[in-house]
């Protein structure tokens, strides 16, 4: 199980990291092209608009995997160790029945789009592909919040 987890983590690390690496190479490339060739790629700007969305999806998976996602923890400086702990599984449970929320919802956006067969103006790419990085980001999420959760009533701590 520890070798799957550390396989998932090493590929959202790379997905996100790849993507937006490539988003802006091609951003920098396309800039270069339209200021010094007066023509840039047209369909840069579309493929750097998607690599930045499934890098963020994917990113949910990875910032709740280490802790990493905005939080308001003021009010926790003033709570004991026991209740800090209760409101870290709190917000967890949170993060977590949003994100399953959002993977039922993401699930019929993305059945939406392979039913209308739309496809994106200049990569012809099914928009169902575009659209899929919702209930995978979501889906990552709600593993990575649900690891923290036991991990946090498990062991009774901050992981």
């Amino acid at each position: 199980m520890e070798k799957l987890n550390t396989l998932i983590g090493k590929a959202e690390e790379w997905f996100c990291s790849l993507g937006f690496i490539l988003a802006t190479a091609l951003m920098f490339i396309n800039v270069v092209l339209r200021y010094v060739f007066k023509a840039g790629l047209p369909w840069s700007e579309e493929l750097i608009r998607y690599l930045i969305i499934w890098a963020t999806f994917i990113g949910i998976g990875l910032n709740a995997r280490k802790n990493a996602h905005v939080s308001i923890d003021f009010f926790a400086a003033f709570l004991s160790k026991k209740n800090q702990r209760y409101m870290t599984l709190f917000a967890d449970l949170v993060s977590i029945v949003f994100c399953v929320m959002m993977i039922f919802y993401s699930f019929e956006t993305v059945s939406k789009q392979m039913a209308t067969a739309q496809k994106s103006p200049a990569l012809q790419l099914p928009f169902y592909l575009v659209y899929f990085c919702l209930p995978l980001g979501f889906g990552l999420g709600a593993l990575r919040f649900s690891q923290h959760f036991y991990l946090t009533f498990k062991e009774g701590g901050e992981q």
